[in-house]
């Protein structure tokens, strides 16, 4: 049945993008999306139209809540008391936090449904969360513990519309305060965190119109995140550099599979990224030369993560099917920082080969063994692997989240560069944030962007040297040579092919890639030098600019100017970073015409 709101909202909409049903918050943003790329100057009258009728609707009609709205699910009893009778048998708290998990998830459906105003409001995504509806109507369930960021062993079978025993009170009081405190300090870390974003990516400006490269990422052609960039290679009859509009697009699903498409993060300029790489605005155009894209990209990526922390309090969490998924401003944070507490961190595999032992440990866990090398899964996590399965350095052996660092050390910069965007961008679309992966291909490449030489036979580097990655593309493409997939095993790739960076030494696993994704041409390099990729934390990651001047507009100021000093370092008041420029009353940058 369609409701008269709904005829109102179509009423206002393109014919082709009518509701066939209810319509939520998400499906009218995404058909507000859809309108801004297709159209810009039609959807910018359609959505303010649409922005009158929700003040209007707002201020004209009330919502009531009344005590049917929080009467509880008389369903609920054939959940919770044969879950109670359960729980009763059971002493291990880890097997009963799994049974109280389970409750979680089966009252979660039940409350998804639950009738009156708070549910509308709910299952629209106009206001509140399941488990604060749930908490309220259903049961609490069970309270966090902070500290470990896990369920206490006991059941709170009552929610607030029933009241809690003084017992179950005193279990979730814990969280409650934890929540209380969260709620007042919420800006404080996503604040410094911001800023953190911004001194990383404050040098990434539109500097040219082409870089020139050939190479690019790989994307499926159903991926929303397709459109306004431009192919890196002809595909589908199109040329290299078609613009991927709606109607390119749509001839593109038709083939199916992936294309290759330009992206920021294989962009070939020293500084900055250029117009094609980085494809068109939220206006359908090219950013000028000068737009400063990275810290358009950091605002955009610090914006939700306040809100991420405030919802956390109202004890978002996951249930027995994702509770080894770590979401929110923690799923962020330790992506970025890469703390020695790497909260559920997946076990890698240390070397090519099979897996010949999965035993249990004694300590808990398990003990995994490839070839002759035995590696510890902590307890909590599970193996993936079963022996005689053959896996590659840097494979998961455990469930679990890897560190980007360890894919970094087994699988190369560039393997790490895309990881952490899929993961990140997996870790905003959890809290209903589908943000556009550039930003997140930008951060990649601001944050997974130094390359340390430990050797160079051709004395072109200082052994020891720290460069940025493009630095090391440039002398590593002047002496190179080509070779098909199967003859560049064991040699560095001398130029970037797909996401795998100059540098990377090409494994089997990544010939077999490159080949499935028909690279034919493999550029490795003659004579190369031996390197280690860098990853440092986030916060720590300004402090390897060579520009001297250029770190002085992050942290640790006195070990930025004593370096300067000691490594005779200079600073160009003309480049891309503004600090400089701000200190020295100068220009910024070297665009057309000497400046920006």
């Amino acid at each position: 049945m369609t409701t008269f709101g709904q005829y109102l909202v179509d009423d206002l909409l393109p014919s082709d993008m009518k509701s066939d049903g209810a319509m939520t918050k998400k499906e009218l943003y995404n058909r507000i999306y859809t309108m801004a790329k297709r159209d810009p100057l039609d959807a910018a009258g359609r959505i303010d139209k649409l922005r009158r009728l929700g003040h209007e609707i707002a201020t004209s009609e009330g919502m009531t809540v009344g005590l049917d709205d929080i009467t509880p699910d008389p369903r609920k009893r054939g959940i919770v008391k044969p879950i109670m009778e359960k729980i009763k048998k059971v002493t291990d708290f880890d097997k009963r936090r799994e049974l109280i998990l389970e409750a979680e998830t089966a009252l979660l459906k039940l409350t998804k449904d639950h009738p009156g105003s708070m549910g509308e409001q709910l299952r629209s995504g106009g206001r509140g969360q399941p488990v604060q509806l749930l908490r309220t109507v259903n049961a609490q369930v069970h309270g966090l513990d902070p500290v470990t960021n896990t369920a206490y062993p006991w059941f709170i079978p009552h929610g607030y519309s029933e009241g809690l025993k003084p017992s179950e009170m005193w279990v979730a009081n814990t969280e409650a305060r934890t929540n209380l405190v969260n709620s007042r300090v919420a800006v404080v870390e996503p604040g410094a965190l911001s800023k953190v974003l911004v001194n990383n990516m404050n040098d990434k400006l539109i500097l040219d119109e082409d870089c020139g490269a050939f190479n690019g990422i790989m994307m499926d052609t159903d991926d929303p995140n397709l459109a306004d960039r431009y192919l890196a290679r002809g595909d589908a009859g199109l040329s290299r550099n078609t613009l991927i509009t709606p109607h390119v697009l749509s001839a593109l699903r038709k083939k199916g599979g992936q294309v290759m498409v330009r992206s920021p993060m294989t962009c070939e300029l020293n500084d900055g990224i250029c117009q094609k790489c980085y494809g068109l605005n939220e206006h359908g155009q090219l950013h000028r030369i000068g737009t400063n894209v990275g810290v358009r990209a950091a605002q955009a990526l610090a914006e939700p993560i306040t809100q991420f922390v405030i919802s956390a309090r109202h004890g978002v969490r996951g249930t027995s099917a994702d509770k080894k998924k770590v979401e929110g401003m923690v799923g962020i944070s330790q992506m970025l920082e890469m703390p020695a507490s790497f909260i559920n961190k997946a076990t890698l595999s240390p070397m090519d080969g099979k897996v010949t032992k999965v035993e249990h440990a004694p300590q808990g866990g398990f003990h995994v063994t490839v070839g002759d090398t035995e590696t510890y899964v902590p307890a909590g996590l599970s193996p993936v692997v079963e022996p005689g399965q053959t896996v590659r350095a840097g494979d998961a052996l455990s469930d679990g989240i890897p560190r980007p660092d360890e894919v970094v050390q087994h699988k190369g910069l560039g393997a790490g560069r895309k990881y952490m965007v899929d993961r990140l961008h997996d870790v905003y679309k959890d809290r209903g944030q589908d943000m556009d992966k550039r930003h997140f291909e930008i951060l990649a490449r601001s944050h997974l962007n130094y390359v340390q030489i430990d050797r160079d036979p051709e004395e072109r580097f200082v052994p020891g040297e720290i460069v940025n990655y493009t630095t090391l593309l440039k002398s590593l493409s002047e002496d190179s040579e080509s070779v098909t997939p199967d003859e560049a095993v064991g040699r560095m790739l001398a130029q970037g092919h797909i996401h795998h960076a100059a540098g990377t030494i090409v494994t089997q696993e990544i010939a077999d890639e490159l080949k499935k994704n028909k690279v034919k041409d493999i550029f490795v390099s003659a004579k190369p030098p031996e390197v280690t990729f860098i990853t440092r934390p986030l916060s720590r990651n300004p402090t390897m600019n060579a520009d001297w001047m250029a770190r002085l507009g992050h942290r640790w100021l006195r070990e930025s100017i004593l370096e300067g000093v000691h490594l005779g370092q200079v600073s160009d008041v003309h480049g891309a970073h503004p600090a400089p420029a701000y200190a020295y009353g100068k220009e910024f940058g070297k665009g057309p015409g000497g400046k920006y």
